[in-house]
């Protein structure tokens, strides 16, 4: 139910809401109206997990992007 609270905003066409674990399909459907693709496998979620992170390293790879050196992480934030 969090999910209302603040990250839906960043929900919108071209964005993925992928379900992990039992969700009250109110939320989904608020998630929906977005115009989000949803995912809702329903499997366990340390199962969706792993697809979640498989898709996002072939995401990432499809982009360019190098999944192990995200730009504008550093290992740790050293403040002075």
């Amino acid at each position: 139910m969090e999910y209302r609270h603040g990250p839906i905003s960043a929900a919108g066409h071209g964005t993925l809401v992928w379900a992990i674990g039992p969700v009250d399909p109110s939320v989904l459907a608020d998630a929906a109206d977005t115009g989000a693709t949803i995912v809702d496998e329903g499997s366990d979620p340390m199962a969706e997990l792993v697809l979640i992170q498989r898709m996002a390293v072939e995401l990432a790879e499809a982009h360019g992007l190098d999944p192990d050196r995200p730009k504008h992480l550093t290992r740790s934030v050293v403040l002075p």
